[in-house]
């Protein structure tokens, strides 16, 4: 007899959670359960069986109910004090936002955070050649849509989920120098526009990020970053 996958047997449970959720057969979590929690770890997007912060962090999605996750958009406030989350995670997340409402996501996050606590940042690094090359450009040579984020580009915009900008070592670095993290800030992995790589050590027990060398085939061979790693913490 054939084993079950485990990926297949996992996918099918959330997806079975949720449907419960949905019916009021199992319960969602809440901000009020999440502050209930001795220690409060937030992962934007969906968390799901087999992720690494499975059973450490809260994912926020306004998309999936189960009780790791908390029906929530990302870019508008949190319901919840100030200073009252330990960690903060987004992996490959917030490009998919509208890059003019990246200051105050960053705001709130900061917001939320207890005083010394972590939010760690990666986002798809555009100075990678691989993603470069999958691209679509403009007469300009400046990237309008990437494929392999998903999404469609119709009418010159992009559309049904996909990539809306296409961050940079330069671009990340602005935005943070506009928020309340500048002057707290580790920049762990990005390639600037001259082509020149920097990969500090990645302390992957503060949150686990599989788009890197060390977890991703695509740049295992020939290691560079293929993603913006940075850790920013909340002073005082």
């Amino acid at each position: 007899m054939a084993l079950v996958d485990s990926s297949l047997y996992q996918k099918a449970l959330d997806g079975i959670e949720n449907w419960l959720c949905s019916l009021g057969l199992a319960r969602s979590q809440t901000w009020e359960g999440l502050l209930k929690q001795p220690v409060r770890f937030l992962y934007a997007g969906r968390l799901r069986r087999g992720l690494p912060q499975y059973s450490s962090h809260y994912g926020i999605t306004p998309y999936f109910m189960s009780s790791r996750n908390i029906l929530h958009d990302v870019t508008k406030a949190y319901p919840i004090p100030s200073n009252s989350i330990d960690r903060y995670q987004s992996e490959d997340v917030f490009e998919h936002v509208p890059l003019d409402a990246m200051i105050s996501m960053l705001e709130e996050i900061h917001r939320i955070l207890k005083p010394g606590g972590l939010f760690r940042l990666s986002l798809p690094d555009y100075n990678f050649d691989g993603y470069r090359e999958r691209s679509v450009t403009n007469a300009c040579g400046d990237i309008v849509f990437d494929p392999g984020g998903k999404g469609q580009f119709v009418d010159g915009k992009v559309i049904d989920g996909g990539h809306l900008w296409f961050p940079t070592i330069e671009m990340v670095q602005d935005l943070v120098e506009k928020s309340s993290f500048r002057g707290s800030v580790s920049y762990l992995h990005y390639s600037d526009s001259h082509g020149h790589h920097t990969m500090n050590p990645i302390d992957y027990s503060l949150g686990h990020i599989q788009r890197t060398p060390d977890h991703d085939d695509r740049v295992m061979d020939r290691p560079r970053p293929i993603s913006i790693v940075v850790d920013l913490i909340k002073n005082g």
